[in-house]
């Protein structure tokens, strides 16, 4: 006999708001052999693309950017109740800069009829992006690149550059982590540019030979010197208060990397989440 087990929007939203105070979203796994460029955490997987004062540089020209997508999937696939969701961000700028920082698009829930996975309402979902089905458990995310989100040609020349892309994950999948598999970079006419692995290792691209080792292992110089990390400088009259959607730049980290923005993230989690008002999380089990 199947059960039919639904969970009000109210009641999700209030769980998720109480998981991400403790986790800030505690669901995607960590790589287990991170390439130098890629930051990988319980809430975030970031690949570094553009980061010259760290020595990262693939060959890609970020500035012809037209979609990335990630390709991810449950690691307990009976366990998985596609209650997933968060945001993806293309950031990029000098570090200090506040233009095109952390432009986020959210997402909600797998929706995946064939294994009654029933995690966000398809006709109803209004975010900015959408899992698709790729395989069995294996979905992804695209996000479009244009003039809200894209590298800006000042921001590439400027000594202090950087652009990087995340997914972020702030849902209440409990029962299973979700297993990054890859990033694909394409360009404005849709031809791929560049493939990551869930390791972030650049697996195939313009610049593929010896561009991760290089990224691995930066030429002998003096010894390294821990630089300031980027820290975006808000008006006081601005920091009273976070909108939804809105992610700063935040804490250094002591690599000295552009700013990952996971303590912000956390922060407006709870608001995002709560955006989701109308969405259903429901799961047919024997």
């Amino acid at each position: 006999m199947k059960t039919l087990k639904t969970v009000s929007a109210v009641a999700a939203a209030a769980i998720a708001i109480s998981a991400v105070s403790v986790t800030a979203g505690a669901t995607l796994a960590v790589a287990e052999n991170p390439d130098p460029a890629l930051s990988s955490t319980a809430g975030m997987w970031m690949q570094k693309i553009y980061v010259p004062s760290e020595g990262i540089d693939f060959g890609i020209d970020p500035r012809e950017l037209g979609s990335l997508k990630f390709t991810f999937t449950p690691q307990t696939p009976e366990d998985f109740e596609g209650a997933m969701g968060g945001a993806v961000i293309l950031s990029s700028g000098p570090t200090l800069s506040v233009d095109h920082n952390w432009p986020q698009a959210n997402f909600w829930g797998v929706y995946d009829e064939e294994h009654e996975i029933y995690g966000r309402d398809p006709e109803n979902d209004a975010n900015p992006i959408q899992i698709e089905n790729e395989g069995d458990y294996v979905y992804s995310l695209t996000l479009k690149v244009d003039d809200t989100n894209n590298v800006q040609d000042d921001a590439y020349a400027d000594d202090s550059a950087y652009v990087q892309i995340a997914l972020s994950e702030w849902g209440q999948e409990i029962f299973t982590d979700i297993e990054v598999l890859s990033l694909e970079l394409f360009d404005k006419s849709g031809g791929l540019i560049a493939t990551f692995d869930g390791n972030g290792k650049f697996t195939a691209g313009p610049a593929f030979t010896g561009a991760s080792e290089q990224a691995a292992a930066p030429a002998e110089t003096a010894a390294p010197v821990e630089t300031a990390a980027p820290v975006e400088e808000t008006p006081a009259a601005d920091t009273a208060s976070v909108q939804a959607g809105d992610v700063q730049a935040a804490a250094v980290s002591s690599k000295g990397s552009p700013d990952t923005g996971i303590g912000d993230v956390a922060a407006v989690a709870g608001i995002a989440i709560a955006a989701f008002g109308g969405i259903m999380i429901a799961r047919k089990r024997k």
